[in-house]
């Protein structure tokens, strides 16, 4: 695993709470980060439009909130970038290649399109018989639930289900949609 920078650090804090506001020590205490390492992070970060930057009033004291521009096409994409690294790293493939021997292993959802939020679930489509498998473990590591869609014949799903496994990513195999 790589070691991570300061930036990606606080960028990854917005990608897991993309809808929450946050404030500057609050950043800073949360990552264990100097506030003045954040906000250099922050001012670059709204500069590249990932993040939103506004003025909240509290007393006579003003105060920047930061919250995750969702409607930022990079920030979409970065995020989905994040997305497929955490699930790289949590070894959660690999354990259903070697427990499933699937033909195709496909992301798909609000997780591949980087459009997740905090409670939102990891689906994957798994061609294959259907197995039992306990997950929990990638579910903590990963700090979501996670749906496996198994289907031996991926041509037997409803079309609107198949457009979006297509749309999906490939993680393991081949996904052959006509025959």
């Amino acid at each position: 695993m790589l070691q991570k920078s300061s930036m990606s650090k606080t960028l990854e804090v917005f990608f897991d709470n993309p809808m929450k506001e946050f404030y500057l020590m609050e950043l800073s205490h949360f990552l264990g980060l100097a506030h003045t390492s954040i906000k250099k992070n922050l001012v670059q970060l709204t500069r590249l439009g990932f993040i939103t930057e506004k003025i909240i009033k509290r007393g006579k004291r003003k105060f920047p909130v930061y919250k995750s521009n969702i409607e930022n096409k990079n920030f979409k994409k970065y995020k989905i970038i994040s997305n497929l690294s955490i699930l790289s790293e949590s070894g959660l493939i690999e354990y259903l290649e070697e427990k499933l021997f699937p033909k195709v292993i496909v992301l798909f959802g609000s997780y591949r399109k980087g459009e997740d939020m905090i409670d939102s679930d990891i689906d994957l489509f798994v061609e294959c018989k259907k197995e039992e498998l306990n997950l929990s473990l990638f579910e903590k590591k990963l700090k979501r639930k996670i749906q496996l869609h198994f289907k031996e014949d991926f041509n037997s799903f409803p079309k609107e289900l198949k457009n979006n496994i297509i749309n999906g990513i490939v993680l393991y195999g081949f996904l052959e949609g006509c025959k």
